[in-house]
């Protein structure tokens, strides 16, 4: 059986190695093991990768839609930055659980891990 995409695994939020099992136990809390294949998720660590790409790609989508709501649509300013926060807030938070995910199936697939004293040696 080959492994199963890790980007498709991680946008879906299921285990890297067989594919199926939910991978967080909760928002963004890692299980200890896959319900299905008993994959050990222990060590898993995503770092702040995951919330460096979401603060990007939602920056990059906000800032264009406050312009448009407070010159294009000519919003009152209070009106515009309240709709493009609250749109910021939804973004990120719907955005960060499949973003670690996927960052940890690519590591999962290579094996990455943190480095040791013993690994420099």
């Amino acid at each position: 059986m080959s492994a199963p995409n890790p980007f498709v695994t991680g946008v879906r939020c299921r285990c890297p190695q067989c594919g199926q099992g939910a991978l967080f136990q909760s928002y963004l809390k890692f299980r200890d093991t896959c319900l299905v294949c008993g994959a050990d998720f222990k060590a898993a660590d995503a770092g702040d990768g995951p919330a460096v790409f979401v603060i990007l790609i939602v920056g990059a989508i906000v800032a264009p839609l406050l312009i448009i709501l407070q010159f294009g649509l000519e919003l009152p300013g209070w009106l515009a930055l309240t709709i493009t926060m609250v749109a910021a807030v939804v973004l990120c938070l719907a955005l960060l659980p499949p973003f670690k995910a996927v960052l940890f199936a690519f590591q999962w697939k290579h094996k990455a891990r943190e480095a040791t004293h013993a690994d420099i040696e």
